[in-house]
């Protein structure tokens, strides 16, 4: 199946932005890189979970999916002291009932503070 996602700066790296099965859409991880200029489009990590999850939404907005149609999420963080402010970006971003969600602290490229990657339930036309 041809891949018509826009890439969002992954278009050199050997994976697919998105796949899907019948019922789901599988987004890989993103993170806080401006889709227009492939730059950070910030340094702290309000800014680049705000972008992360603006781009999940235009990839999901792709295929007729929404943030209310995200079953599960993962999340990567490179520090532990941006819990809680995470935690509150989220919340203002994603509402209840909220999906399932794992979150992992670990080293990232490109910079990034966040990356996030989503499982989504397509809607059947």
């Amino acid at each position: 199946m041809e891949n018509k996602i826009n890439s969002y700066g992954t278009e050199v790296v050997p994976f697919s932005v998105t796949t899907q099965s019948e019922d789901l859409l599988f987004v890989s991880g993103q993170g806080g890189i401006d889709p227009v200029t492939g730059a950070l489009s910030a340094y702290d990590l309000e800014g680049q979970t705000v972008r992360t999850i603006h781009n999940l939404v235009a990839i999901l907005s792709q295929s007729g999916v929404t943030l209310k149609d995200v079953l599960k999420v993962n999340v990567y963080l490179t520090d532990r002291k941006h819990y809680e402010a995470f935690n509150r970006i989220y919340a203002e971003l994603f509402s209840p009932p909220y999906p399932a969600r794992t979150l992992v602290y670990c080293e990232l490229n490109f910079d990034l503070l966040v990356e996030i990657d989503v499982i989504a339930r397509r809607k059947h036309k």
